[in-house]
């Protein structure tokens, strides 16, 4: 019989035990067994919980916080400074929905001032033409954008939003219009698991990113929007 994960509950782990698993993969120690301090690589900035989607796996906890209890700009700005002097390289803007944030462009351009590699996680739902134009210009890096089917109806009912599928597509052009990285975002679960080739391989979408491969998430760690 294997060890048991937890002394409480023998046949299954719990977050504890997980956690120092977890910790004692990833924590490296020199010769002598001490842990060797690691710096940061990167950053996910959840800047709201604000989302017009209603995917059901969507993993922003049920308890949204308030758009009053947001972080402002300017603290934000300082976050991404304060990250940078760390070591991170890398900023995620994420959500909810980035594009819900009216400051969005401002806080683009402070995490380009403090010299972090930015890319904007979408619905692609709020991002508009002249959004994405601002964005480019405040030093975005790179976008990803996320799916839900590769059949346009699906997606929408998925999503819970009509049309959110076209603007995915229009998105995905405008962001090569500006010559961006592009990356899809594909969550997959039992309503469109059959059809992963199709999403992998999809026209309005994989001639946009280049021969990137779009990632896969499993619904019990899916991302946002």
């Amino acid at each position: 019989m294997s060890q048991p994960y937890c002394a409480a509950s023998p046949t299954r782990s719990c977050w504890s035990c997980d956690n120092d698993r977890a910790r004692s993969f990833w924590i490296k120690l020199d010769p002598a067994g001490r842990p060797i301090q690691q710096k940061p690589l990167g950053l996910l900035a959840e800047l709201t919980h604000r989302c017009p989607l209603g995917c059901p796996y969507c993993s922003n906890p049920l308890a949204l916080d308030p758009r009053e209890g947001e972080l402002d700009t300017a603290t934000w700005s300082r976050v991404f400074r304060e990250a940078a002097e760390l070591g991170v390289l890398q900023l995620h803007l994420s959500g909810g929905e980035p594009g819900a944030r009216r400051d969005l462009i401002d806080i683009a351009a402070g995490a380009h001032a403090a010299g972090l590699y930015t890319n904007l996680i979408t619905s692609a739902v709020g991002i508009t033409e002249s959004v994405l134009a601002g964005l480019v210009q405040a030093g975005l890096d790179q976008v990803q954008i996320s799916i839900q089917d590769s059949d346009a109806q699906s997606a929408d009912r998925i999503a819970g939003y009509a049309g959110a599928f076209a603007r995915k597509r229009a998105l995905a052009a405008a962001v090569v219009g500006h010559k961006l990285p592009l990356t899809v975002n594909a969550v997959v679960h039992c309503t469109n698991i059959d059809r992963i080739g199709d999403m992998v391989d999809l026209p309005s979408i994989r001639s946009q990113i280049s021969g990137r491969i779009p990632q896969l998430s499993m619904p019990s760690a899916a991302p946002h929007g």
